[in-house]
């Protein structure tokens, strides 16, 4: 069930605290989160969805197309966005590799009818603060950046939206904005269930979740229809939504 508009309203207003830490492994975390984030998808795929922006009292909706590029070594991860009345149109490429932190490339039409430059590098800082389309999510959410970051620990598996999950809990003392980060891992798929971003203060100020979600198979693999984030600092929503139609 997604986050109703009260709900959104209590949880911006009040702080949320992180739970104190519980008995954790630390090695166990560092073979989670390389399992993670060296799983390679299996092949190539498209598939188109919109954006729908909450924030201000507005929706805004951006199309979108995702997809996915295997290379040998590694793969990439590519949204790009169309342009609206207001803003131009934007490229983000994630490459993925099995021994190293991801690399992001980024571009950004200056205007809705001129092209797009070249995509250019920038750090894992730059893409943390880079929001794709101006959506609630940034390039580092979309690269699963945390999954790189220094310290890595695994509590006791919990049972997350109807699923027995990993925990994984993510932290990086050098990041400037959201430096913990606590992670709900589906033990059937090892697919991410729930992301729920800190600040320094140990307040929660992103969520990101898969609730209300569901999967249909569409010409032999299975599409999952749409993924939710909350940022609670800004009160406001993004919500990616896939189109479920056979192509």
């Amino acid at each position: 069930m997604m986050y109703r508009l009260l709900a959104a309203l209590i949880l911006a207003a009040l702080p949320v605290l992180a739970e104190p830490p519980a008995l954790s492994d630390p090695v166990a975390g560092k073979d989670l989160a390389e399992r993670l984030r060296n799983a390679a998808p299996e092949e190539n795929s498209q598939i188109q969805g919109t954006l729908i922006i909450r924030a201000g009292g507005q929706t805004k909706n951006v199309p979108v197309v995702c997809r996915v590029v295997i290379h040998d070594g590694s793969w990439e991860t590519d949204y790009d966005t169309a342009a609206t009345v207001s803003t131009g149109a934007e490229q983000l490429i994630v490459i993925h590799h099995t021994n190293a932190p991801s690399e992001y490339l980024y571009a950004r039409a200056p205007s809705p009818p001129a092209p797009l430059p070249k995509p250019a590098p920038m750090s894992s800082t730059e893409a943390a603060a880079t929001p794709l389309a101006g959506s609630d999510f940034s390039a580092a959410d979309l690269g699963l950046d945390f999954l790189h970051w220094p310290q890595q620990r695994q509590f006791k598996s919990e049972m997350r939206l109807g699923q027995w999950c990993y925990v994984l809990d993510s932290r990086d003392p050098d990041a400037k904005t959201i430096g913990h980060v606590k992670s709900y891992i589906d033990k059937e798929s090892n697919g991410l269930l729930i992301a729920e971003g800190f600040d320094a203060t140990e307040h929660l100020v992103k969520k990101f979740s898969l609730s209300g979600s569901s999967f249909k198979k569409v010409n032999g693999h299975y599409r999952l229809e749409k993924m939710d984030i909350h940022d609670l600092k800004k009160r406001s929503r993004t919500e990616l939504k896939f189109d479920m139609q056979d192509k």
